[in-house]
């Protein structure tokens, strides 16, 4: 059954930003397409279905759930979202923005008939309104944090509802909101509900001029999805190679900290020299500049893209240089470092390791993550710390008491598993809102 969302009328200030933005927008699209080439040289998915840009490729059946998960991270959320629709017969058009989404989009769902993969079209009101009359959704739900004008506005044009899941407005989006809001553009507004993590996340989509009504707290959909168990073992199997009784992981580090973790790692290794190191970089495009790092201070290391079936104990860190296997390097590790703490980015999410009963620590940079932060040092499985240096003293007591750690791990896992269903309470209240409980 397709559900009607009521079209809303557009302040003026907004119909002008909009007009202005589309100008500007289509200037750019030149840039748009020499950034892709320049990307294309590392990544190549960035000039692979061009045409799905300009709002054409397939789209799948009409009437089905349209699922928008930008990148790696938004995809690795929806993931169990989108199961949960499977589950109850409907059809699921899967949208990205950058080729790592798309092909995490692929993996994990490109074996089901009624999931349809397509890049997200560049954000001119033609390709996005060519796009959704061409697919004709009975509703959109946005991952996290990543929106575009076009893509609601035009979607408010054709009266289709638009949900967020995972809503993820930070302390440090609130003054740029505020601007937006003093010209009209109240884009949070265009959602018929979102989706959060927590009472602070509420009230801030209320500050944007969100209606309370329609915006309520569903939890955290990473926790939904259960680590991959085979790949979970093959990471145990290949530490069994290892010879180390004590496995640290860097995971999601980006450019402005890792200087500062390779001291950690240089000065850590030194003093425990049967422990070992996993590095798992954020982007694809910092494997080479980490091995760099690793050869400038003499520390041996392997890549996972050359290794098979064991890793030489020779080797004390292993680049962790492969997409799709952070479930098999958790399988390594035992206790887990989480970037863009060490830099003021607020931290990346700790609800993978968690998951895979690993506990984490971080830098002191978390505000990004508080509305599992807290509870999660509440529970004794994530820990602070103000400096590198604590940091590192903290690594070594933990490489010196084993059975605490193996303590920490059982608690993870205890704490991840009691924060599941996110999932299916966002669908069961997205069908109630729909009426659409009947499948595709």
């Amino acid at each position: 059954m397709r559900y009607h969302a009521k079209r809303r009328e557009l302040p003026i200030t907004t119909r002008i930003a909009y007009f202005i933005y589309q100008i500007a927008y289509h200037f750019a699209l030149p840039l748009v397409g020499v950034l892709a080439l320049w990307r294309a040289r590392k990544e190549p998915g960035h000039l692979h279905n061009v045409s799905h840009r300009w709002g054409l490729g397939p789209v799948g059946a009409k009437g089905g759930v349209w699922v928008y998960a930008a990148s790696l991270g938004e995809m690795n959320a929806a993931r169990p979202l989108v199961q949960e629709f499977l589950n109850h017969g409907h059809h699921v058009l899967l949208t990205h923005l950058s080729p790592a989404g798309f092909d995490r989009g692929v993996q994990q769902f490109g074996n089901n008939p009624k999931v349809t993969h397509l890049y997200m079209p560049f954000d001119c009101f033609w390709t996005v309104q060519l796009f959704l009359r061409r697919a004709k959704p009975a509703f959109g739900i946005v991952l996290e944090i990543e929106i575009w004008p076009a893509m609601l506005i035009e979607a408010d044009r054709l009266s289709i509802p638009m949900f967020m899941a995972n809503g993820n407005l930070l302390p440090n989006r609130m003054k740029r909101l505020q601007t937006w809001r003093r010209h009209g553009l109240y884009l949070y507004r265009l959602f018929d509900h979102i989706f959060t993590r927590s009472q602070d996340y509420v009230d801030r989509y209320i500050a944007t001029g969100v209606r309370p009504e329609n915006v309520s707290i569903a939890g955290e959909l990473r926790f939904d999805t259960q680590p991959d168990p085979a790949l979970l073992a093959y990471g145990r199997d290949l530490r069994q190679t290892w010879s180390t009784t004590f496995t640290f992981m860097i995971a999601s580090s980006v450019k402005g900290e890792e200087v500062i973790l390779q001291k950690i790692v240089a000065k850590f290794l030194q003093a425990a020299p049967q422990a070992r190191v996993i590095w798992v970089p954020r982007s694809p495009q910092r494997f080479d500049a980490i091995a760099d790092l690793l050869h400038s201070c003499e520390i041996p290391y392997t890549r996972r893209s050359q290794i098979t079936d064991s890793i030489q104990s020779k080797y004390k860190v292993l680049i962790g240089d492969t997409l799709g296997e952070m479930d098999l390097y958790l399988g390594l590790a035992d206790v887990v470092f989480v970037g863009a703490s060490f830099t003021d980015m607020g931290g990346h999410n700790i609800i993978e390791p968690l998951s895979a009963g690993c506990p984490v620590i971080m830098g002191p940079s978390t505000y990004g993550i508080d509305f599992i932060a807290r509870p999660a040092q509440k529970a004794g499985v994530f820990e602070t710390f103000e400096t590198p240096h604590a940091t590192y003293t903290h690594l070594l007591a933990l490489n010196e008491d084993l059975p605490h750690v193996q303590l920490k791990q059982k608690k993870a896992k205890a704490f991840a598993s009691v924060n599941s269903d996110t999932a299916k309470l966002i669908f069961k209240i997205i069908s109630k809102r729909n009426s659409y409980t009947n499948g595709s």
